[in-house]
């Protein structure tokens, strides 16, 4: 059977850990507490407020309708592709994605080599965009139910125009995982397996605005 990706897989590319993961940036600052980790990464690019809107809103859609799309440019490079070398292994299952209450409902199986594996984990979450007056763009990912993968998570793009045709992107990652989860991944590990994972889809979508802008 084919698999159907969505909006979940960029949870599942920060959790998996191959071995050639590139290092952390210094740019990118976490937090760690009661539980939680809180991640920021800025970038800034040259692009008007049109081309943000067209490809905040082409995310929104590819995350609805074509998430497969999503790994031609917003999940480009975050390593789901390589597994030899991983320490948790995701098969994705196909997902569904209610119009009438905008949630999507995920599954897949979690295996931990040489440990255990762990059979349809289900994922519940809902994926928004919102515009604001100042020119303020905001797309966020949330985690409304996890089976035990995560308590709470939250993912956040904000995108506001500044002085000069400017853009200042602003990524907030907020994670609490879950019992076997928060065992598993040590501050160490969310550091050398994570941070870059958000620093590079960041990237993407800057690299996307600059792309279409530049056209």
């Amino acid at each position: 059977m084919k698999k159907t990706y969505t909006l979940l897989s960029l949870i599942i590319c920060l959790l998996i850990s191959p071995t050639l993961a590139a290092g952390t940036d210094s740019t990118i600052t976490t937090v760690y507490k009661n539980g939680e980790f809180v991640s920021q990464y800025k970038t800034t690019f040259k692009a008007t407020n049109k081309t943000v809107g067209d490809v905040t809103d082409h995310l929104i859609t590819d995350f609805h309708h074509s998430p497969e799309n999503l790994f031609n440019w917003a999940l480009k490079g975050l390593g789901l592709e390589d597994k030899k070398n991983a320490e948790l292994i995701f098969v994705i299952k196909p997902s569904h994605f209610d119009e009438k209450t905008g949630i999507t409902h995920g599954h897949f199986d979690v295996l931990v080599p040489h440990f255990t594996t762990f059979k349809d984990v289900k994922v519940d979450a809902i994926a928004t965009k919102k515009n604001y007056k100042n020119g303020e763009t905001k797309v966020s990912v949330d985690i409304i139910y996890s089976s035990f993968l995560l308590k709470n998570g939250v993912a956040a793009i904000t995108i506001i125009p500044q002085n000069g045709g400017e853009q200042l992107l602003v990524a907030d990652v907020k994670l609490k995982f879950g019992w076997f989860f928060n065992i598993f991944i040590t501050k160490k590990r969310y550091k050398s397996i994570i941070e870059w994972r958000i620093k590079k889809f960041s990237e993407n979508i800057r690299d996307e605005c600059e792309r279409k802008q530049g056209k």
